[in-house]
């Protein structure tokens, strides 16, 4: 017999955003540090290695070919790594439902074999948006005209950004490959756009005060309020990922569980 899933409104998702953090923020916090602490860590080196280099020009104009060889290298690790993250993320709240207990390894190791799915809609995403604006810019940087086109580029794309919310989690938990997974996310979105938007803008709001109260710790604020905001926001967007797909399928915990790869008992609710 199937047990369904209930339907949250933006009360229950805030709520149980951090009833979920907080019974699980070890975990959760880990699972964040793991890899944005090692990256941040790295960042920071580079950063304070790069002042350095600022005070004499000349070792700059020798390294050039290094420093931007290690800035490709930390762009490339920061993105993965960031994809990384969320995916374990995203499978650490889901196992919540199911009643199960966390396992870091577990939670890495399904992101791990999603992760090629997630980059590829992830990097689709960006050419996207990134194509629009680019061009927008472009344009007006000769016309005055342009401008116009920059303000229309600007709404397609947060309207794509709202659209394209849930890349991730559908590339990681439906099997999807990366064009399918845009779709995915623009199915479960239609008609839903506005409430999407209001519930992610509250959640950045909250995320985005957090991160700025620990940004003003010295040298590593900005990489705590990193680690410590990344889990609030995907658990907020995991669980209206599946209010969506409550409200639209019916989803039940058994779906759930075949996409987790989990064995459950009859008695889960």
């Amino acid at each position: 017999m199937s047990t369904k899933l209930n339907p949250r409104n933006i009360g229950d998702i805030l709520g149980d955003t951090f009833r979920i953090y907080g019974r699980n923020f070890w975990e959760l916090l880990a699972i964040s540090a793991i890899v944005l602490g090692v990256l941040g860590v790295i960042g920071i080196i580079a950063d304070l290695g790069s002042l350095s280099l600022i005070m004499t020009w000349g070792e700059i104009e020798a390294l050039a070919g290094w420093i931007i060889a290690g800035l490709i290298i930390l762009v490339v690790a920061n993105t993965l790594g960031g994809i990384l993250v969320v995916g374990a993320l995203i499978h650490a709240v889901s196992e919540q439902y199911l009643r199960q207990r966390i396992s870091i390894g577990q939670a890495y190791g399904f992101a791990w074999r999603r992760l090629g799915a997630m980059l590829g809609a992830g990097i689709l995403a960006f050419l996207a948006i990134g194509g629009i604006i680019a061009i927008s810019v472009v344009v007006a940087a000769f016309s005055w005209v342009g401008w116009i086109l920059v303000v229309v580029g600007s709404c397609a794309s947060i309207y794509l950004i709202i659209c394209w919310t849930f890349i991730l989690p559908a590339a990681l938990l439906e099997d999807l490959g990366p064009t399918a997974a845009l779709s995915r996310s623009s199915a479960l979105v239609k008609k839903n756009w506005w409430r999407v938007l209001g519930i992610m803008l509250v959640v950045a709001i909250i995320s985005g005060v957090i991160s700025a109260i620990l940004g003003m710790i010295p040298t590593v604020g900005a990489l705590l309020g990193t680690i410590l905001v990344t889990p609030i926001y995907t658990i907020a967007s995991t669980l209206l990922y599946y209010d969506l797909r409550v409200r639209k399928e019916e989803y039940s915990l058994e779906a759930l569980a075949s996409e987790l790869h989990i064995q459950i008992e009859s008695d889960v609710t």
